[in-house]
């Protein structure tokens, strides 16, 4: 989802300036705490499509590697909605095939196997969907290629001329606008009728009781604008009101929470973004964090942005929280092929960019992180590589969330079971001494003395195998 109010650049001048050498000592864990959940840290995500500089693992390992993964159920588990030849539009199909169950149950106890802390949930469309005309749905060479509703169907979200509206699409030729027929991905859905809200009610219900995944996600999640523009290039106009969407997506999700319970958990994509109406029924915000420029990385005030609103959902939204924070990386060869995005996914900017990212979830949030693509290239969403900076096992969160070190203005360090977790924003280098050595995961050094880098983030170690 693209955030599409108005970005204001700041440009960050390099100045000169000594480290600051800051003291910490090791602490105890309290007897009477209560620990996070099992998992330990970081805790990884993956937003739609998956790892790709693993080619020789098999897409269950892949997979594995994350702790939670929301996409369509087919990419999760090999299960779909019931569609056939006579009825074959998957936004009206309320029942998943039952002859895809018994493998659908088999898959997710291979990947429980491999991660039994991992967490499935699965997209559910309610904005915008594939769309075919009529003439264009008689071309289709197999049934199950159509739309998502039927040509004709009222659910469709029409224009002043009674067209169907185009909600998003993907800008693959980088002239700055939606333009040709390739382009156009999906169709707006008008999501204020209770009759497309009732469906979404029963989507949601069925994939609860199959017992296979563990919540929802929801996209395009604004509390703050509305999300129906009359030209996908021109947001100044809406077909629908702010109020009118706010007022449909709080119904959608108090139907959703009555008919679900407690522990269905459900996700909903609202950037950086606050969303007071919504908290009370939402276990986590995806933070799919926004820049206006693919060829650049984060300022200061969107890091800040990210911070205030994970250290929001981790105080408000509803428990078992699972917010996920992404960052994107810095884009060189916008249409690379997958050599070059693996490759430049490595670059030494976008490994730092990694650590901060990282580093910024483990010290504000009990969450899951995600560093990937970002979303406005012409491959699929949200591809990434895995680094081995995420396999370190930090253990659970002992010390407090977002705590600065002696009032140290953008320096955040955190102690876990296993060590601890440096971010630092601070505009220059920060020297830390620890009580005894500890292992500085990225330089491997294990000593008092580590020095952490602006807009970078580190892993200490407490112990290594032969402590």
């Amino acid at each position: 989802m693209k955030v599409l109010s108005p970005l204001i650049r700041i440009v960050l001048k390099k100045v000169m300036v000594l480290p600051l050498v800051i003291s910490i000592s090791f602490c105890a864990i309290a007897e009477n705490e209560v620990r996070p959940p099992t998992r330990s840290y970081p805790s990884i995500f993956q937003a739609w499509n998956g790892i790709e500089n693993r080619p020789y693992e098999d897409n269950a390992s892949r997979l594995a590697h994350h702790d939670l993964i929301f996409a369509h159920p087919y990419s999760l588990l090999t299960v779909g909605w019931n569609i056939s030849e006579s009825q074959p539009y998957q936004g009206i199909a309320t029942k998943m095939n039952a002859e895809q169950r018994g493998i659908a149950s088999q898959r997710k106890q291979q990947l429980l196997s491999k991660n039994p802390n991992l967490r499935l949930l699965v997209e559910i469309r309610y904005r915008d969907a594939k769309y075919l005309s009529a003439a264009n749905e008689s071309k289709v060479k197999n049934w199950w290629q159509v739309g998502f509703y039927p040509p004709d169907s009222p659910f469709w979200l029409k224009d002043s001329k009674d067209q169907p509206v185009v909600g998003w699409g993907e800008d693959t030729n980088a002239d700055g606008k939606i333009d040709r027929n390739d382009e156009v991905l999906n169709f707006l859905i008008d999501f204020t009728q209770e009759a497309v809200q009732n469906l979404v009610v029963e989507k949601v219900l069925e994939l609860k009781n199959s017992g296979l995944f563990d919540g929802i996600m929801l996209d395009w999640w604004s509390e703050d604008f509305a999300t129906s523009p009359v030209g996908v290039n021109d947001w100044s106009e809406t077909i629908l009101t702010r109020e009118e969407e706010l007022k449909a997506r709080l119904a959608i999700l108090q139907k959703i929470r009555f008919n679900v319970g407690d522990n269905f958990l459900i996700l909903v994509n609202a950037n950086t973004r606050k969303i007071p109406h919504s908290a009370a029924y939402v276990n986590g915000i995806f933070m799919e964090s926004h820049k206006d420029e693919y060829s650049r990385g984060y300022n200061l005030d969107e890091i800040k942005q990210m911070e205030r609103t994970l250290l929001w959902a981790e105080q408000h939204l509803k428990p078992p929280q699972i917010n996920c924070l992404e960052g994107w990386r810095l884009v060189t060869k916008y249409t690379g092929d997958l050599e070059t995005r693996i490759a430049e996914r490595n670059s030494d900017q976008n490994r730092q960019s990694m650590r901060m990212i990282t580093t910024l979830s483990l010290t504000h949030s009990d969450g899951y992180v995600l560093f990937a693509d970002d979303n406005t290239m012409p491959t699929p969403d949200h591809l990434h590589n895995w680094y081995s900076f995420w396999d370190i096992d930090l253990g659970y969160p002992v010390g407090q969330k977002a705590q600065r070190f002696q009032q140290t203005e953008g320096l955040f360090i955190r102690e876990f079971e296993k060590g601890w977790t440096a971010y630092n924003r601070s505009g220059r280098t920060q020297t830390i001494i620890f009580a005894e050595d500890v292992t500085n995961v990225n330089t491997n050094e294990r000593q008092r003395h580590h020095q952490i880098p602006d807009l970078d983030g580190v892993l200490f170690l407490k112990k290594t195998g032969t402590d």
